[in-house]
């Protein structure tokens, strides 16, 4: 075989490649787009109040961890539930290999805490991180709802 004819074929499966890339992350998109839109459409200080108003603290946070999700993930959570798992559900492993990386990381910087990576495994959901957080969030570490509706 030629020069030509190796690189023309290198080519084409590199093509093939990237092919098959973006044709399974779309799926794992559409996946989680299609389960996430057969709910109602809650915004983040909504989504907070109906599923984890217990206390306004708590559904505060649920809110503002909403916005960090939706940060790290390119669909919208208006029909995110808090039972959502974030590998089966969300997909978040086979989005981006760094997805959950940087969710963690952004979680960190929003609420000035450190999470381990044993706990960070830990979490399998959005109602389990919401319960770790409320455990970890110092009181002066949540925004008002007022200061988050200025910041969007």
């Amino acid at each position: 075989m030629d020069y030509y004819t190796k690189l023309a074929l290198m080519g084409g499966v590199v093509v093939i490649v990237l092919g098959g890339v973006v044709l399974h992350e779309w799926s794992n998109r559409r996946r989680a787009m299609r389960l996430l839109g057969t709910r109602p459409a809650l915004d983040p200080a909504a989504f907070g109040r109906a599923y984890f108003g217990e206390s306004e603290r708590r559904a505060s946070l649920a809110a503002q961890v909403r916005e960090v999700l939706a940060e790290h993930v390119p669909y919208g959570l208006e029909g995110l539930a808090p039972d959502d798992a974030f590998v089966q559900d969300l997909r978040m492993d086979q989005l981006d290999s760094m997805s959950t990386v940087e969710l963690v990381l952004g979680l960190e910087q929003r609420f000035g805490i450190k999470i381990s990576d044993e706990d960070a495994q830990g979490v399998r959901n959005f109602r389990q991180l919401v319960d770790y957080l409320e455990t970890h969030v110092p009181d002066d570490r949540l925004a008002p709802e007022s200061e988050r509706a200025g910041e969007q």
